[in-house]
């Protein structure tokens, strides 16, 4: 629905990017129908569909193109959006004092003079590419699977702020997103094992309540308030 966040949860193996990838209709199904609004995705406008989707997935796209590029991945762009998008995901600052600013290129492929971001700054990059696409429908795959635990959960907060109206799709097999989720589905081998609130599955004490006690340890030794 509109405006509500989801998180798809599992182990490694249990599907949660083959899912990502039938619902964006990078995908179609060998067997079955994935349907989005009661229509096929082997019926949509495909078109039209992706241009109302984001999707950032665990391995970063980045360009070795400038920096404006890399976030309207196109050559002409909209730099007020751009800087706007910048500012609103934590990066006005980093871009704003360098020399060439959006015109900075990332790698040296191309330009001797280009930078490297750390992981904390590609994920705001990223975050900044989702809000300048203005989709409706954003699916996020292990966006945070580089980051520390308190890295990634200043990388939560701004995507549950930034994203309020939109519909969001948390992809992980780290507890740390579902304190953000409005309804949170478990995966293990290929099926739903449990769906809920978090309130809810810590209620029912199943897979959901273990992998949250072991994981939340972890997070608890790193520094996080998770």
């Amino acid at each position: 629905k509109k405006g509500e966040i989801y998180g798809f949860l599992g182990p490694n193996g249990a599907g949660k990017t083959t899912i990502v990838k039938l619902m964006s209709g990078l995908y179609f199904p060998t067997q079955g129908t994935v349907y989005v609004n009661g229509i096929s995705t082997k019926e949509l406008d495909r078109s039209g569909y992706f241009a109302k989707q984001a999707a950032v997935f665990q391995e970063s796209f980045l360009t070795s193109y400038s920096i404006g590029e890399n976030v309207a991945l196109e050559e002409t762009y909209d730099a007020e959006r751009v800087w706007k998008s910048l500012s609103q995901a934590g990066l006005y600052e980093k871009v704003s004092g360098l020399d060439r600013q959006l015109d900075t290129h990332l790698g040296k492929d191309i330009q001797e003079d280009g930078i490297a971001l750390s992981g904390g700054e590609i994920q705001k990059l990223l975050l900044a590419r989702v809000l300048y696409r203005n989709a409706a429908l954003i699916m996020l795959d292990e966006p945070t699977a580089a980051l520390d635990a308190l890295a990634e959960t200043e990388v939560y907060e701004k995507y549950k702020a930034l994203l309020k109206h939109k519909t969001v799709l948390f992809i992980s097999h780290r507890l740390a997103s579902t304190r953000f989720c409005d309804r949170i589905l478990v995966l293990s081998e290929g099926r739903i094992r449990e769906e809920g609130t978090h309130a809810e599955l810590m209620r029912a004490q199943g897979e959901y309540y273990h992998m949250f006690r072991v994981q939340s340890k972890y997070y608890q030794q790193e520094g996080s308030d998770f």
